[in-house]
């Protein structure tokens, strides 16, 4: 298959690495177009107001892979490798990240905006991370999305859509197998860490930690894979919210004619 790949953890991230070396020794051509540096969480951004680059790259062991470093988001990335990098791609995957991207952290992720935007412009894609921010079991993780990408591919015969995939961090061995489930509805702080710097003016830092509580045995992509399973969950990027569409037809068209 014909693969581009990228991230929003940089092009030099250990699971871009290890992703791209599994999917190199299976046998698949690739395009590695990915940020210069970390664009973690800015969503489905783009760069609008200074050009782009694209740089090509090597990357340490896999000099036999064409690899751009790109100055823009990973939705840049993804825009710029299929618009202008010369490379028609049979799916686009983005990751693995360095932590997982459950629930409503997905909407700010950009590793998985990535994927949307090669769904959005008619691309089979997927998104891939691994549970906690280290690089631990990184390679085996790697290893278990090569194998498992042309059953994932079954996923795309009726046309272009885009998976969510989520990865224990933990050896291969202790998979306990795939579960296909809902995203985890959650809930942040808002009140961010408040330090008054030397020079007078208070910085403000996120407070990590969630809220919102998984219960055991929920059915949601974070209950399932705290459950120890791979966790698949399609996602789109319509976001009319069709439960509530009715009632503001009936409100706001009363008087129409």
């Amino acid at each position: 298959m014909r693969i581009i790949l990228t991230n929003d953890d940089g092009i030099f991230a250990a699971g871009l690495t290890e992703l791209a070396k599994a999917l190199y020794r299976a046998g698949h051509e690739l395009l590695i177009a990915a940020p210069d540096s970390d664009r973690s969480c800015v969503s489905h951004s783009l760069v609008l107001r200074q050009p782009l680059f694209a740089e090509k790259t090597l990357i340490p062991s896999l000099e036999g892979v064409k690899a751009y470093a790109i100055n823009g988001t990973p939705c840049d990335c993804v825009r710029l490798a299929v618009g202008n990098l010369g490379f028609d791609p049979d799916v686009i995957v983005s990751g693995i990240n360095i932590a997982a991207n459950l629930g409503s952290d997905a909407v700010y992720s950009g590793t998985v905006s990535a994927a949307i935007e090669g769904f959005m412009i008619d691309v089979p894609s997927i998104a891939v991370s691994k549970d906690k921010f280290t690089a631990d079991h990184m390679e085996d993780a790697a290893g278990y999305f090569a194998e498992k990408l042309p059953e994932l591919m079954e996923f795309f015969s009726e046309g272009p859509a885009m998976l969510n995939v989520n990865i224990p961090n933990t050896p291969r061995s202790e998979y306990k197998g795939v579960r296909a489930a809902r995203v985890k509805l959650q809930c942040y702080e808002t009140k961010y860490n408040e330090e008054v710097l030397p020079d007078g003016r208070t910085a403000y830092t996120v407070k990590p930690g969630k809220l919102t509580v998984c219960d055991p045995g929920e059915d949601t992509d974070e209950g399932r894979m705290r459950e120890g399973y791979v966790v698949i969950t399609p996602l789109t990027y319509d976001i009319t919210d069709y439960s509530r569409l009715g009632r503001a037809k009936t409100m706001f068209e009363r008087n129409a004619e």
